[in-house]
């Protein structure tokens, strides 16, 4: 059942109780012959059904469940609404012994719920594969800090109007001897939920100030530095004792540095999250609202918090030249950002079109794969020691 505790946080606990009774007497009329059906804990429920005699008898024995969750019930006066998730092995493709299609049925269940409340979802071997893959991945992520897996790429961000390098975002990367290259956006959620993330957020602090300090050092330039900070970092009771103590072990001014910070952090936590800010902005550190527009872009955090600079979302930047909708929002961010004094970074430009519209729109700073790809600190001082800095 969907969203079973807050049944349980707003009506009480007696009234989850009797629902679940209800349910489980629903349940029982829909049984036929030999079928079964039993609580397994909590707001789970077990079918077995064991004569279907095709994969389509069981997605109609789905779709039966399911409706039932369609009416209401009334519990203690109380009108409840409810929904179910569903995760279904079938006997004897997924497995011949009770315990393993259980298991299995539990795995699909729980993805399913993750995509979508309310579906439905069969084993097969393909999600066996992802939920194997999601495995290796959590052992080895846990492994990978100390094993040195992880680097730091650098992606210059340049000034739309002088074409020079004003900074660069470090971006992590991890290979590992077993996965090869996992891609960031996979390994970084499990990260979160794992909870490791500050620690490998913490690491990317640190290495990127040390490396952008030294290219600084070595060519007498100011380069700012921008870095992603997960919400679930922000929030960590020391994060800004420890950035600050990471800028001055290596003389990085803290003017320099960019904290990347998402809406959903500002949705979620804000009051938790407010203060942090605030603190930030009283050492001298920057803020930057990335992916701007993909998400609420309530305008009340431009005007309440202290953030300094916006990035346009990448997926308006991939469709404004063909698509007028995604056009007039790059050009309202763009007008927002120069209302509110802010900075405003187009994400992912790839084409000399792009580039030459967005410098008509006034555009602040671009990156993308246009001027370049992200770089090794090898790379970027090879590339740009002969620029002027700004």
């Amino acid at each position: 059942m969907d969203d079973f505790k807050n049944t349980n946080d707003l009506h009480g606990h007696s009234v989850g109780d009797r629902l679940l009774e209800l349910v489980g007497e629903e349940f029982s009329k829909i049984l036929v012959g030999l079928d079964s059906v039993a609580r397994f804990g909590g707001d789970e429920f077990v079918f077995c059904f064991p004569n279907l005699d095709d994969l389509q008898q069981a997605h109609q024995k789905v779709a039966i469940i399911q409706d039932i969750f369609k009416q209401q019930f009334l519990v203690q006066g109380k009108f409840i609404y409810s929904s179910c998730s569903v995760g279904v092995a079938m006997y004897p493709d997924d497995g011949d012994v009770a315990e393993d299609l259980i298991s299995k049925a539990d795995i699909v269940l729980y993805k399913s719920k993750s995509i979508q409340k309310g579906r439905a979802m069969f084993f097969d071997k393909m999600i066996d594969q992802q939920v194997q893959r999601e495995f290796v991945i959590e052992e080895q992520l846990r492994l990978a800090l100390t094993a040195q897996e992880f680097t730091i790429v650098y992606q210059p961000q340049i000034s739309v109007v002088t074409k020079q390098i004003i900074g660069v975002e470090a971006l992590i990367r991890w290979n590992n001897a077993i996965l090869g290259s996992v891609p960031p956006d996979e390994f970084i959620k499990k990260a979160e939920a794992i909870g490791i993330i500050p620690n490998i957020g913490q690491f990317v602090i640190e290495k990127a100030l040390f490396d952008v300090a030294k290219f600084n050092l070595e060519f007498n330039g100011e380069l700012q530095l921008s870095i992603n900070i997960s919400p679930k970092q922000l929030i960590e009771p020391l994060f800004v004792e420890h950035i600050m103590s990471a800028s001055q072990n290596v003389g990085f001014a803290a003017k320099l540095v960019m904290l990347e910070i998402t809406e959903n952090v500002l949705i979620s936590d804000l009051n938790k999250v407010g203060p942090v800010l605030d603190a930030l902005k009283v050492f001298g550190f920057k803020l930057s609202l990335d992916d701007f527009g993909s998400g609420y872009s309530s305008l009340s955090y431009l005007s309440d918090l202290p953030i300094n600079e916006i990035k346009i979302d990448r997926s308006f930047i991939d469709k404004f030249l063909i698509n007028s909708q995604s056009e007039s929002l790059v050009k309202t961010i763009i007008a927002i950002g120069q209302f509110y004094d802010l900075t405003v970074v187009a994400e992912g430009v790839e084409t000399q079109e792009q580039y030459q519209r967005l410098k008509r729109y006034n555009c602040d700073l671009i990156q993308g794969y246009y001027f370049d790809r992200p770089l090794s600190l090898a790379q970027l001082s090879e590339k740009y020691q002969s620029l002027t800095l700004s």
